[in-house]
């Protein structure tokens, strides 16, 4: 059986508390609390023109973990 941990899982937003996860690994806590804040689904066309039209820019996201090898 693999460990668990209790994670602390906070905001950059004061407004929200920090959170203690019980959890194997630093993911599966982050994605715990991250389920009862967001949601994720891929973007209709209608989801794409409403959000661009109001100024929102298309974010790239990249694992914060991975390091840029540079040559």
């Amino acid at each position: 059986m693999t460990a668990q941990r209790i994670y602390i899982v906070g905001s950059n937003d004061p407004a929200h508390p920090v959170r203690l996860v019980k959890a194997t690994v630093r993911q599966q806590a982050l994605t715990h609390v991250a389920q009862t804040l967001f949601t994720v689904r891929v973007a209709t066309q209608d989801d794409l023109v409403k959000a661009l039209s109001d100024g929102v820019k298309v974010e790239n996201a990249r694992d914060a973990d991975q390091l840029e090898i540079t040559t």
